[in-house]
This record gives structure tokens, sequence and C-alpha cells, in this order.
């Protein structure tokens, strides 16, 4: 292995590390979300007061977009104008509050992009506050949460693994050559040197 190959070796260590790293992550992310999924029949689990959802229409556009990913935040306390997530049995719903009555207990919500307001929601169904979100990233992780994506991802992780252990593998089969070759030209160089003493000694004694 030359010297910029060692070089290139030692800078794809890293980047190698920093996949596994995020692969095992992904998957244990997904693997905790079907599991909370199937065992509370809840579409947006929460775990821990935090989740990740899909934006599958353009009901609030244009603060967000189709297959935007948005990150939701449990939260006690809510105001007008916050975007919230809330459940409807079904698929969660992303609007604004534009109205809150304390004495029920209900706010309402409409979407941007909507003429009319939505009926009113208990607050207990509302699955927290949107924190942020990442424009148009979302069919990734949508597909990546169900069952044939945690596959695809525990793949990729073994297959990261394998090529890891690997190249570990050949690594130290090849400074194990690299040794044996040092050893064998250190030894070669012993020999050479020693050679002109005995030809010196060779010639005196052909003058004596």
């Amino acid at each position: 292995m030359t010297r910029n190959e060692n070089k290139t070796a030692k800078k794809t260590k890293p980047f190698k590390a920093v996949c596994i790293v995020l692969a095992v992550l992904l998957a244990l992310y997904c693997a905790v979300y079907l599991v909370l999924t199937f065992a509370t029949g809840d579409p947006l689990p929460m775990p821990l007061g935090f989740g990740s959802a899909v934006v599958l229409s353009g009901s609030m556009e244009p603060t967000l977009s189709v297959n935007d990913l948005i990150f939701i935040i449990r939260s006690g306390e809510y105001a007008t104008g916050d975007i919230v997530v809330y459940s409807t049995g079904g698929t969660p719903v992303v609007h604004r509050i534009v109205s809150i009555d304390a004495q029920s207990g209900t706010l309402v919500t409409r979407g941007d992009a909507n003429n009319v307001e939505d009926d009113p929601v208990p607050l207990a169904r509302v699955k927290g506050k949107v924190a942020f979100s990442v424009p148009f990233i979302g069919a990734v992780p949508r597909f990546i949460r169900t069952v044939p994506g945690l596959v695809m991802i525990l793949l990729v992780l073994f297959t990261l693994l394998f090529v890891s252990v690997r190249s570990k593998a050949e690594e130290s089969e090849e400074e194990a050559k690299q040794l044996e070759l040092s050893r064998e030209i250190e030894r070669l160089k012993k020999e050479l040197g020693d050679q002109p003493a005995q030809d010196t000694s060779a010639d005196e004694r052909r003058g004596e």
C-alpha cells in the first residue's frame, strides 16, 4: 500500500464510522416507531414527547408543502398562530391554530391555504406543535418507517458492517506483508553491507 493509499484509507475510516452510526440510529428509530405504531394503533407515536411526520397535502402552502418532513414536540401550552398536529383517528392533521376556547378545552385550526376553518378540536387530541421542518425529503423517512423500509435499512447496515470488517482484515493482511517486506529489505541491506568487508579480507590474503 502506497503512502497516498494510506492517507486515503485514513480519511475514509471516519466516514465509514459515521455511516455505520447513522445507519444504526436510523434502524433503531424505525424499529421503535413500528413497534409503537403496531402496539398502540397510533399513526403518530411520540416517544419522549418528540415525533416526526410527513406533510401529505397542500393545505398549509406556502408554509409547508407536500413531502416536507416536520418535527413535532409535545407542549402543555398552545397559542394562536402555532402550527399543531392533531389526531383525527386516521391520518394526523397539520394546521394552524386560529382560536382557542379555554373554557371548553378546544381549539380551532385552519390550513394556511384553506378558506374554511376546521371543526373544534379537543386539546387532548393535539399531539404537539411543529418545531421545524425540512423541505421535500419526507418521502424517504415515510418509506423507511415501513416494514420494507426497515428491512432495507438493516440490509444497508449489515453491508456497511461487512465492508468495514473486510476492510480491516485486508488492512491487517497488508500491514503484515509490509512488515515482512521491511524485514527482508533489512536482511538484504545487512548482507550487502557485510560483503565489502569479506572481499577486502580476501584481497589482503592474496597480497600476502
